[in-house]
């Protein structure tokens, strides 16, 4: 919590008869994250090769995909639809992976080879009779395509070709082209050419004509040369009748085809049944085995020792030297040793409170802290809460949130764990803006109070109503905001590392503050010995203030102190959110109330508009709320302190 978890960098070196058992148990173990070995001066080590198991395992992955994809095609997994998916998903496919889990890559690798060479004797055959069907309907169905374009045309199309005297082709044009096109064939064959067009029936406005066009030999080459440049597109066929016979005579050979295929996919399906489950399986050992000889290629060797490195936390140290004592039967070296030095590349690994730990979502939105430094998510998780609600601030919509949120943590929230921080996200927002809602008279909008459904209880809860004291809920924003902006200078100081840091940083701050307060409270007060000692405190941390200024901005001094107000007034969108959420809720009462006057149907209609109503503005308020309380964060508090640049700690584990 506040920093990151504490990481060693570990060496581990033994022998390689040790070397498959030992790199099997580490990825079951899944915590070192491991790095590209590193061959220091004086040592005999060279990179270890490539594990020849490598080549094979990729090309029998790439073969079972293939299998699948196929399977997936004749007979695809039962899906959901999108709600269900959300709310209440099922749970995924479990694969067993029996006693193949924990053997040789050797036997992985043998068994793969016997069951896709059995498959691909079961599938080959049909799946090449699948296939070729498919050309040929495509086929069909491409040709199909063409003749309907000129399926208007009563030609008999065994005559379209060059014959030995005359050149028939058929084609389309726009309308506008038409005099074009016939002005043309009058110039070039000198009115010894044959024209007919028929309109194309399409839903477009554009008026189209199929049309067939017959010359003299010597004249086509420049007869379609003038046509194609008046948009006159020709059309390719090879067929003996009518284009409206073809394309019958087509359906009914593609209708054929496709009965067939629905046969030959129907003994593909069959077999997907039987062997899906087995060759999911073998994916994910084939993954398994993979990674295993991927990972070998970050390692160092000598003759007889092979050698990783990598990053482990702390508290996980002993636990690895005790799983490769128990491989090498003590034949291994393990060292772990913290990083040399601050620049030292360390991924980095958050570990925060069970709650909080979800709002390291929206840390990792900006990017990942640097090792040592401070992690903020404890910090972010309560202000965000506070922000989100006062920007919502009703206590309805907060419910709707809370509902929602605890519907995606009880669906998908079980099985995603994304999407499972997203929800807690969301329900504790909810939870805080009933709150909030309900302190400042939020229930959709003025809907509870004297002009609805006068509800003394609920109207009892107010300390401060938006449109009232719109004054005070304006000051309240900016007060939250001047203490946000606080606790991150605050943060700043503690987490520096001398005296002339914090002088360099935004202490100017702080005592600007404390050297306002004695001379905003003493201003209208009477003289006095006390008083004016107080106010003379609040002039000297003035004083103080301002020379760290200039000392830590130098001539840029007035840029920090506009910085520091433009900071402190950004919060006012607080306020600006919270009012309007409450406005447009207002607006919505309003107009559902006229609807109810409308004869015979007023009441339906304003139940609709008050429904869609409070739903719209509370999904745009809720993406508005969420936007803001993280933009506050990232560019008014974040700067003040926290540096990211990290990288993730990402360890080798098996990830089926």
């Amino acid at each position: 919590m506040f920093r990151p978890a504490v990481m060693k960098k570990i060496w581990i070196v033994t022998l390689k008869e040790f070397k498959e058992e030992a790199i099997k148990r580490l990825h079951t173990l899944g915590v070192i994250h491991i790095t590209e070995y590193e061959n220091l001066e004086g040592e005999n080590i060279k990179p270890l090769s490539v594990d020849p198991v490598l080549k094979e395992a990729s090309e029998l992955l790439r073969h079972v995909n293939e299998i699948l994809e196929v399977y997936e095609e004749v007979r695809p997994e039962p899906s959901e639809s999108f709600f269900k998916r959300i709310f209440n998903p099922s749970p995924p496919k479990k694969i067993e992976l029996g006693e193949l889990r924990d053997a040789k890559k050797e036997e992985v690798i043998n068994r793969a080879e016997t069951i896709l060479r059995e498959v691909k004797g079961e599938i080959d055959e049909p799946l090449t009779g699948y296939r070729e069907l498919e050309r040929e309907i495509n086929e069909l169905k491409s040709s199909k395509e063409t003749l309907e374009r000129i399926k208007d045309l009563e030609v008999e199309l065994k005559y379209i070709g060059e014959g030995t005297r005359i050149h028939i082709f058929p084609g389309i044009c726009p309308e506008e082209a038409l005099e074009a096109i016939i002005a043309d064939l009058e110039e070039v064959t000198s009115s010894m050419y044959y024209f007919e067009k028929k309109e194309v029936k399409r839903e477009e406005k554009k008026k189209e004509y199929a049309c067939v066009v017959a010359c003299f030999k010597e004249h086509a080459e420049e007869v379609l040369a003038r046509l194609r440049r008046d948009e006159f597109e020709k059309i390719e066929v090879d067929f003996k009748r009518k284009p409206s016979e073809e394309i019958i005579d087509i359906e009914e050979r593609i209708e054929g085809l496709e009965k067939e295929r629905e046969g030959v996919k129907k003994v593909l399906a069959e077999n997907a049944g039987e062997r899906r489950d087995d060759l999911l399986a073998f994916r994910e050992l084939l993954r398994i085995v993979e990674e295993r000889a991927e990972v070998q290629r970050n390692f160092g060797q000598s003759e007889r020792t092979f050698v990783l490195s990598g990053w482990v936390p702390a508290d996980k140290v002993e636990e690895v030297s005790r799983v490769v004592e128990s491989i090498s039967e003590g034949l291994c070296d393990v060292e772990a040793n913290p990083p040399e030095t601050e620049e030292e590349d360390v991924p980095v690994l958050l570990r925060n409170p069970r709650f909080f730990r979800s709002f390291e979502l929206i840390t990792n939105l900006y990017g990942t802290p640097k090792y040592g430094g401070i992690d903020p998510t404890v910090l972010l998780a309560p202000t965000f809460l506070l922000f989100f609600g006062f920007m919502l601030t009703d206590a309805f919509y907060g419910l709707i949130c809370l509902i929602l949120g605890i519907l995606l943590l009880r669906g998908a929230g079980k099985y995603n764990a994304t999407v499972k921080d997203a929800s807690i996200i969301l329900a504790s927002a909810g939870l805080v803006t009933i709150v909030l809602g309900a302190l400042t008279g939020g229930w959709f909008g003025d809907l509870f109070t004297a002009k609805y459904f006068d509800i003394s209880a609920l109207n009892s809860l107010i300390i401060i109503d938006p449109l009232r004291q719109a004054t005070l809920f304006l000051g309240v924003a900016l007060l939250i905001g001047l203490i946000h902006l606080n606790i991150g200078v605050l943060v700043h100081i503690f987490d520096s590392k001398g005296v002339k840091e914090i002088l360099g940083g935004d202490l100017w701050f702080l005592l600007a503050q404390a050297g306002l307060i004695p001379l905003l409270i003493t201003r209208n007060m009477h003289d006095g010995f006390v008083l004016n000692a107080f106010s003379m405190i609040g002039v000297v941390f003035l004083a103080i203030s301002v020379v760290l200024l200039f000392y830590s901005r130098k001539g840029m001094f007035l840029f920090g102190i506009t910085g520091f107000l433009g900071d402190t007034l950004s919060y006012a969108r607080l306020m600006a959110l919270g009012l309007c959420t409450f406005g447009i809720a207002m607006a919505v009462n309003a107009l559902a109330e006229m609807c109810l006057g409308i004869a015979f149907i007023g009441y339906v209609i304003g139940a609709l508009v008050f429904i869609f109503g409070h739903l719209l503005n509370w999904a745009v308020q809720v993406l508005g709320s969420f936007v803001h309380g993280i933009r506050l964060h990232y560019v008014e508090f974040f700067t003040k302190f926290y540096k990211a640049g990290g990288y993730e700690y990402i360890p080798y584990k098996i990830k089926a």
